[in-house]
Parts: C-alpha cells; sequence; structure tokens
C-alpha cells in the first residue's frame, strides 16, 4: 500500500498536512474542492507521474488567481 506524506498550502486557509493512501488523499482534495481544472484522481495521477527520483512531486495552481494553493507529496511507501 503506498502512502504519501503531504501538505497543502492555500491562499487565506490554514496550512494542512497528513499521512494518506491513494484513496484517503482523494478524498481529502475532494473534501477541499480546491479551483483545479482537473479532478482529484487526475491531479493525484499526474503527480504520482511526476515524482523525481527523491521521491517528491510538488504541483503549484494558479487557476483561480484570487486562490493559489501548492500540494506537496512524499512517496512513503
Amino acid at each position: 500500500m503506498t502512502r504519501y506524506l503531504w501538505t497543502l498550502d492555500r491562499k487565506d486557509h490554514e496550512t494542512r498536512s497528513g499521512l494518506s493512501t491513494d484513496n484517503e488523499l482523494i478524498g481529502v482534495l475532494d473534501a477541499e474542492d480546491l479551483p483545479c481544472v482537473m479532478p482529484a484522481d487526475w491531479l493525484l495521477a499526474t503527480m504520482m507521474m511526476d515524482i523525481d527520483a527523491s521521491g517528491l512531486s510538488i504541483h503549484e495552481s494558479v487557476h483561480d488567481p484570487r486562490a493559489p494553493w501548492k500540494l506537496q507529496l512524499q512517496l512513503v511507501a
């Protein structure tokens, strides 16, 4: 089972972080209702493809310039 240590930074919101599986993280992202051009499961799949050799992936969104956000994933195992 793959787990991710994640941090979600949003303008005008408290930073959230946790340790979650794919499905748990998708649930968190859905609940956050992030301004985004893709569903949470697509975002996570894209970030998984972008994980570098250190196990890190970062997505920054300015889809809505008034509500930018950044999600950082660290592959744990």
